[in-house]
């Protein structure tokens, strides 16, 4: 291994080969250059996602610890979101 890369062998949908063959003979560089941008970005952007989701349990699960002990009449004037009874007519 040298530079930090490996050679391997892909099978690659052929549009989206073809659209990064255009992309590398565009801006002059190797289809390896191309191809290794994208699968960073795309994990990137994977593990980011991840990352928020987890933020967003997290903050859920500490807003519900937070108010836990109150009634739900007094977690809804916490809210601002203040829930009827359903009257059947």
């Amino acid at each position: 291994m040298k530079n930090g890369t490996r050679r391997t062998t892909l099978t690659l949908p052929v549009k989206a080969l073809a659209e990064a063959d255009r992309i590398a003979r565009k801006r002059k560089v190797n289809l390896s250059v191309v191809v290794a941008e994208a699968l960073e970005k795309s994990l990137a952007a994977e593990a980011e996602a991840k990352r928020e989701g987890e933020r967003r349990v997290q903050s859920w699960e500490a807003y519900g610890k937070a108010f836990s002990r109150l009634t739900p009449e007094q977690q809804e004037a916490v809210s601002g979101v203040f829930m009827d009874e359903v009257v059947e007519e």
